[in-house]
């Protein structure tokens, strides 16, 4: 006997199927994943593993099922790649040179390393501080990642593996968010407006709607393209400001880790040398290098450091700027205990 899904009746004339269904329908279907701090972290790591031994064959081989999605992913190869290329184009040389030849090429080498490290920093950075600000500010996790079951075409005879897996994120159009994902999450809990009750409480309505959703939606579309802009515009600012960190004259010493302790000890300290260093390179960019063009460098350097905050600040204020509308409009709730005349 094949199992029935349940429909519950809820408040607001909504439904929701048993939990023992939702269960059996998870594993084949598109679902909003639970995030974790490692959960970035396990979407990147899929997305490089398969880049490089699944999609890139696929792509080589010119299979049918090959889409956009791979495209992008494979974007992490040159990226990771080309970094790579920059360190080592810099340091690998060093080896061949004579002291003190050596000593002074190894200087650019850090820096270029250190260059690259922060300026990848930098960005994910700046894009960072305005999602957490607008999900502050809204309660809209613009990083809210979902799986994507996709199901392929055959490649071959007898081909059985149709299905795979790709990891997105809800929010990640702006003209297709994937709202009816949110109301399966809602059903999943007993309510299928239970996200969308949360962000019309940000929004300033004080009672619950009767169609949140429709009431929303637009809004929501208008804080995801002000949000991607302000993104955008503010990662670039924080990567030059990264890059500005590691072209500082502390930097130009290695951050060396303790030879003595125990290995917690070690990287203990490994951790306070990197925070000196760090804090040093910032007070000499915010105070200008020594030497000539002090003056020019620290105009500069401040400009860098006010900048990436202002462009922090003003992308998340643009962004949930009229976010309220609530306190704007009237009370369009009905009260289903009152009698209306209908004419």
């Amino acid at each position: 006997m094949q199992d029935q899904i349940k429909l519950v009746n809820m408040p607001q004339n909504s439904y929701y199927a048993s939990s023992e269904a939702h269960k059996k329908l998870s594993s084949t279907s598109d679902q909003i994943i639970k995030k974790t701090p490692l959960t970035g972290a396990r979407i990147v790591a899929d997305k490089l593993v398969n880049s490089v031994f699944t999609y890139a064959p696929k792509g080589m081989q010119g299979s049918r099922n090959s889409n956009f999605y791979e495209f992008l992913s494979m974007g992490l190869i040159p990226n990771i790649t080309g970094s790579a290329m920059l360190i080592a184009l810099f340091n690998l040389a060093n080896s061949k040179f004579r002291n003190p030849d050596r000593a002074f090429a190894a200087i650019p080498g850090r820096k270029m390393a250190y260059g690259v490290v922060f300026y990848a920093l930098g960005k994910w950075l700046g894009s960072k501080f305005i999602n957490k600000g607008i999900e502050h500010k809204t309660g809209i996790d613009l990083e809210m990642p979902y799986k994507k079951v996709v199901t392929e075409l055959p490649e071959h005879e007898g081909d059985t593996d149709l299905t795979r897996v790709e990891y997105h994120r809800v929010f990640e159009s702006a003209d297709f968010p994937r709202f009816d994902l949110i109301n399966k999450m809602g059903e999943q809990q007993g309510n299928r407006f239970l996200w969308w009750d949360k962000i019309a409480k940000k929004m300033g309505f004080k009672t619950p709607l009767n169609s949140p959703d429709q009431t929303i939606q637009d809004k929501v579309r208008e804080v995801i393209v002000k949000a991607t802009s302000a993104k955008y515009i503010s990662s670039y600012i924080w990567a030059a400001l990264g890059v500005a960190l590691a072209a500082q004259e502390p930097f130009e010493k290695p951050v060396v880790m303790p030879v003595s302790g125990t290995t917690k000890e070690r990287i203990k300290g490994f951790g306070k040398n990197f925070a000196t260093t760090l804090k040093d390179s910032f007070l000499q960019l915010y105070n200008g290098n020594p030497g000539k063009y002090m003056y020019a460098s620290k105009i500069l350097g401040r400009t860098l450091i006010f900048g990436a905050l202002a462009s922090t600040v003003l992308g998340i204020f643009n962004a949930t700027r009229g976010f309220r509308i609530a306190d704007n409009q009237p009370d369009t709730q009905i009260d289903i205990d009152k009698e209306y005349e209908v004419h």
